[in-house]
């Protein structure tokens, strides 16, 4: 799940970051966070990824755009997240609706459990709306394991193991079968044993990558022009 916000002020956007991610590591989410400090830095970033972003909190009172302008502009471009404003602006409440807004909040009365009520049910939103799954065979247990939630594979002869979340799951497979299934997914074969979920791809050097929960894993020589490629294209 790929959560945004964007608010000019950064103390207030460290504070809710913390949150969010203290219920998505509780919760056992996958998830990746991006900050923006103005509108017009949210609307030039996203430009060519209008529909990475599932959930987005977003100011009101910002310098130049505000929030219910870029709100509007990312709707009229037909972005689809869950957008919650969070302000300590009430003038605005009534043109959240203009903009299909998921939620509106006050900043100086949301406590963390309405924050967590409202970020939660947006999150089942988002699955709901875009979450495809694997049913994966293992030795007597069968897995239904969110596309959307896999790391990475990591294949040992004709065992793979899925990492996803906070757990891992054991299956027989070939990682070019796993190629095939998830063409167009957003997964590439960083080396012989693995392949990764592009989105969970912190950074990248000639020998290794760096996943978003931190985990390194090493990139062949062979795969790392195609990495360096695909990289390059998911931040234009």
């Amino acid at each position: 799940m790929h959560i945004g916000f964007c608010d000019d002020q950064a103390d207030v956007i460290a504070k809710y970051r913390r949150l969010i991610e203290e219920i998505c590591l509780r919760e056992n989410f996958s998830y990746k966070i991006s900050t923006y400090r103005s509108g017009e830095q949210l609307l030039f970033e996203m430009e060519d990824v209008l529909h990475s972003i599932d959930i987005l909190f977003l100011d009101v009172i910002m310098p130049g755009k505000n929030g219910i302008e870029v709100a509007g502009e990312l709707r009229e471009k037909n972005f689809t997240g869950e957008i919650i404003f969070l302000t300590y602006s009430r003038e605005a409440i009534y043109h959240a609706f203009d903009v299909k807004a998921n939620n509106y909040l006050l900043k100086e009365l949301a406590t963390k459990s309405r924050i967590e009520e409202v970020f939660l049910a947006a999150a089942d939103l988002v699955k709901e709306k875009t979450e495809e799954y694997l049913l994966l065979t293992g030795v007597g247990e069968y897995r239904n394991v969110a596309i959307g939630d896999i790391r990475y594979f990591e294949v040992n002869q004709k065992i793979v193991t899925v990492y996803y979340g906070n757990q891992d799951f054991e299956f027989v497979s070939t990682i070019g079968k796993l190629e095939n299934l998830l063409f167009n997914k957003g997964f590439i074969r960083i080396s012989r044993p693995y392949l990764v979920s592009i989105k969970y791809i912190e950074s990248f050097s000639y020998g290794e990558v760096i996943l978003t929960n931190g985990e390194k894993l090493p990139v062949g020589r062979k795969y790392y022009k195609d990495l360096k490629e695909k990289m390059k294209d998911r931040k234009k």
